[in-house]
């Protein structure tokens, strides 16, 4: 008895995955792999909060995926949110991102507040700055409400005291004198007028004049009053060694001022209330026997004259 054996035609398809299925897997394990660091990266000593819409995105595209392509498709499934209806897919990805959103909400970690501290968080130091007026230049105190803390500038004697170390540096442009810093990039300070400059007595050009009084001759002790505009009288203390001794003494006070050891035809300038005087002797003779010692005295005030404009 012979028996015909016809071929089996039953077969199982390939358990291999094909370029989509790859694609798939890729896209799964990416966005579960983010999700979990993004989650990780909440709980570091220095949290970095991710925000957790982010997080539910990566999580809905990882479940959609899943059922997508390996549970049976996701054709019936359907999302709706008020007038809004969203079916597939895309429903999965939406209501997995809503329910995990909410649950990641909920457990967010609430970042450390750092209270504000001044002498803290400023940069530079605040021992080194204070802050000025910036058309002024005027020290000011900064005050920051929220945080019940204010910044005093140092006491203004003790601004000065600092400042008058600084070396200042002055250009003439155009009608102004310009007062700059050496110390920080050349800024400007400001202006100086030129007739403040000039009562110190600082002038681009000068010249001397004298104003002559008279010629007296002094004995070894005389006491002369040589004109009645100078602030001042002569006496004459003595001749020793070709020297003459001359005091000059306030006609106010009646003290002595000055002492002038003038030998032989010696000239001297005094200052005397803010004015400048020659004192010179022109003629001396202190050891001829035919006539008594003396000493020819000149006195002049010396007069400064100056171009105003520098």
């Amino acid at each position: 008895m012979m028996s015909n054996v016809e071929p089996s035609t039953d077969y199982r398809p390939s358990k291999r995955l094909n370029a989509e299925d790859i694609v798939i897997v890729v896209i799964i394990v990416t966005t579960l792999l983010l999700a979990l660091i993004s989650t990780a990266l909440w709980f570091l000593e220095d949290p970095i909060l991710i925000p957790p819409p982010i997080i539910a995105i990566f999580l809905g595209i990882a479940v959609a995926a899943v059922l997508y392509r390996f549970l049976g498709g996701v054709s019936d499934a359907t999302f709706k949110v008020g007038a809004l209806r969203v079916t597939g897919a895309a429903a999965i990805l939406i209501f997995v991102a809503w329910w995990a959103d909410g649950k990641l909400e909920a457990n967010k970690p609430m970042p450390a507040v750092v209270p504000f501290d001044l002498t803290k968080h400023s940069i530079p130091e605040v021992a080194t700055w204070f802050a000025v007026d910036k058309e002024t230049g005027r020290p000011i105190k900064v005050t920051f409400p929220p945080f019940n803390q204010t910044h005093e500038p140092p006491q203004m004697a003790e601004i000065n005291g600092k400042r008058r170390k600084n070396v200042l540096a002055l250009n003439k442009e155009g009608e102004l004198i310009i007062v700059k810093s050496n110390e920080s990039e050349g800024r400007v300070l400001g202006s100086v007028d030129v007739n403040e400059i000039n009562k110190l007595d600082f002038y681009d050009t000068f010249s001397l004049q004298l104003k002559s009084y008279r010629v007296v001759s002094f004995g070894p002790n005389d006491k002369i009053d040589i004109n009645k505009d100078l602030p001042f009288i002569l006496e004459s203390r003595g001749f020793y060694d070709n020297y003459s001794n001359i005091y000059v003494i306030d006609k106010t006070t009646n003290e002595d001022v000055k002492e002038l050891n003038m030998y032989l035809r010696e000239a001297k300038v005094i200052e005397f209330l803010n004015r400048y005087y020659l004192i010179s002797v022109v003629q001396v003779n202190h050891e001829s026997s035919s006539v008594d010692p003396y000493a020819k005295i000149y006195v002049a005030e010396i007069l400064v004259s100056h171009d105003d404009k520098l």
